[in-house]
């Protein structure tokens, strides 16, 4: 491809991620499976110019604004090879433009605004724009985190990590380690929990013999960290309250020894569809995926279940805030509507889920997200509906849990900018035991 294609192919993927609710990874790669004839060059030159737009949106509407532009897929693109690239504007037009498949000319008002780009201060960046955050959301950030507010935001505009999870009944994480550097693979282990592995640099694993037999899953260390946290052990009856995609459920699995029950619920088959040959190759057998539906009609499934379960892990659905270094349209996307909507169906959620916890059991309740509402605050007023829970700090359980390093809070909370990791949160409740 030209650079002129790829400007235009990037340009055509960013109105395509801005104009839909689907991840801009969704996009990404169906756009290149019905385009062959794009080498792995290109595609990979598309994918970061458009990750890098999306995660510096604040930056590039900013500019427009400044120069008197109206922020746009096709001006963000201008704006990119200008403020990321140090493209004079004059020089656009040499490269940038023509042929059958290119962005159309600059018009004469483009033109004139985007040579005032170049003399732009961009140290006198508002913080919404330097965060690269919407402004209602960079509000309640600087509410939350105060003077760290900025660096948070700024942790999610560099590329998050990719981190395996070892799975201990196969393998220990110092053989994979020597496995894979034999390769020439580095990996470093993580910090805090015992089964990660960091990858160094950009390796493709989806087919690689490790993860096909079982050996490891791709997951972050946060995430390792809350499946830890639900101390499940062998023989135990756990429920994965909503699996998803089943990795908490295969963690937990192994920390149990493969021995007991896990009952994996979500309410959407679809994400469940792989449990089956994720927990087949990893020789998991004690995992049964079970759609639901969230209302009153689960009442059948979950009679026999009430009052059972040693552990209920809630992984809530959320902003998905934590992540949005993997995800950054998202972060554009989210409204204060719809994070209202989250909330509202968190606290349902946990309210639901409660009553499946044993006397003596535990209700784990985790998010992939950074937002206090999502995560304190709905712990606080759980606490005040359901007085049979009590919270269990998490620093009383860490070393229980296998955990590496220390941890001091009550409540396990991570954002981007500490260690690496995915932003997460995970709180222990407890449920008071029946007295004799």
């Amino acid at each position: 491809m030209t650079p002129v294609a790829r400007l235009a192919a990037a340009t055509e993927l960013l109105e395509m991620i801005g104009a839909a609710a689907t991840p801009a990874e969704q996009h990404i790669g169906t756009y290149f499976r019905t385009r062959r004839y794009a080498g792995s060059k290109d595609r990979r030159w598309v994918t970061e110019f458009v990750y890098r737009a999306l995660r510096r949106q604040g930056e590039l509407d900013w500019a427009a604004v400044e120069a008197g532009l109206e922020p746009s897929p096709r001006i963000r693109s201008f704006l990119s090879l200008i403020l990321f690239e140090d493209i004079a504007p004059e020089d656009l037009p040499a490269t940038w433009f023509g042929g059958p498949h290119g962005l159309s000319e600059l018009t004469a008002e483009e033109g004139a605004a985007l040579a005032k780009t170049a003399t732009l201060d961009l140290s006198t960046l508002p913080p919404e724009a330097a965060g690269n955050f919407p402004e209602w959301l960079t509000e309640k950030i600087t509410a939350q985190y105060g003077d760290q507010a900025a660096a948070v935001m700024r942790a999610y505009g560099s590329r998050a990590p990719v981190t395996l999870r070892v799975n201990a009944q196969k393998g220990a994480r110092s053989d994979i380690q020597y496995f894979l550097k034999n390769e020439g693979i580095d990996v470093t282990p993580t910090a805090l929990s015992p089964d990660g592995l960091i990858i160094e640099g950009r390796v493709n694993l989806s087919r690689h013999p490790l993860l096909e037999n079982g050996r490891i899953e791709l997951q972050d260390e946060a995430a390792q960290i809350a499946a830890r946290l639900a101390d499940a052990r062998p023989g135990m009856t756990v429920v994965d309250y909503c699996a998803g995609g089943g990795g908490k459920s295969l963690a937990m699995a192994a920390t149990m020894d493969y021995a007991g029950k896990i009952y994996a619920f979500d309410t959407n088959a679809r994400r469940m569809r792989d449990i089956g040959a994720r927990a087949k190759r990893a020789g998991v057998t004690l995992i049964e995926p079970l759609a639901i539906t969230g209302d009153e009609a689960d009442d059948e499934i979950f009679a026999s279940l009430v009052g059972q379960m040693d552990r209920v892990f809630v992984d809530a659905p959320c902003s998905g805030s934590g992540t949005w270094r993997r995800q950054p349209d998202q972060k554009w996307k989210l409204t204060e509507d719809r994070l209202a909507e989250l909330i509202a169906l968190q606290a349902n959620i946990l309210s639901r889920a409660a009553p499946l916890v044993a006397p003596g059991g535990r209700l784990i309740y985790a998010t992939c997200s950074i937002l206090a509402e999502e995560n304190a605050a709905q712990i606080d007023a759980f606490l005040l509906s359901h007085p049979a829970f009590t919270l269990l700090p998490v620093s009383e359980i860490w070393d229980a849990a296998g955990l590496d390093g220390n941890w001091t809070g009550e409540m396990f909370a991570v954002t981007p900018s500490e260690g690496g990791r995915d932003g997460f949160f995970t709180a222990v409740l407890e449920k008071r035991a029946v007295r004799s």
